[in-house]
């Protein structure tokens, strides 16, 4: 009697957590993106709001390196102060889009005024036709943990499904 109770109670559960992770992925990847080409040298960008903030390195295909040693310099736009761009590969905040393309934070950097801001980007080694740069809210690793909040509701959410199921037809 009492897992005709429990299992139900651990499918809806399963099944709102797996939504609430979803959402949060969602939310995660689907702010504000600044996106231009690989072959720019310079780029003024709006940034609205005061934190920290990634340099991504898109490229179409599944295959190929891709390349990680560009250096950036960044200064804002109406005094002209530099604001420091760190080099850092963050091989857990890769990602691709729904067109297969690969995208891998490759820098990151930090302000603390909104504003206009140019950045500078050096001759990027192996670039090839196509590779695209992104600005985007620093993501972390929160999008790496939310794939396995996502797992594990994914698995509480089948594992109640089919116990109810076998509870209500009494082969437990």
């Amino acid at each position: 009697m009492l897992f005709k109770f429990l299992f139900p109670v651990l499918f809806i559960a399963g099944l709102y957590f797996l939504i609430k992770s979803i959402g949060r992925i969602l939310a995660v990847y689907s702010g504000k993106k600044i996106e231009f080409s690989a072959s720019d040298t310079s780029i003024v960008c709006q940034l609205d709001k005061p934190g920290a903030y990634e340099v991504a390195y898109k490229r179409p295909g599944l295959f190929g390196v891709i390349p990680t040693d560009i250096a950036f310099k960044m200064h804002s736009q109406p005094d002209g102060n530099e604001v420091i761009v760190s080099p850092a590969l963050n091989v857990l905040g890769s990602r691709k889009d729904m067109s297969g393309n690969r995208i891998v934070p490759v820098a990151e950097f930090s302000i603390e005024v909104a504003g206009s801001y140019e950045l500078f980007i050096s001759n990027i080694p192996a670039r090839k036709e196509g590779d695209r740069l992104i600005i985007t809210e620093k993501t972390d690793t929160k999008a790496f943990l939310m794939l396995f909040a996502i797992l594990l509701s994914a698995i509480a959410t089948i594992a109640g499904l089919v116990l109810s199921i076998l509870a209500f037809l009494n082969k437990l």
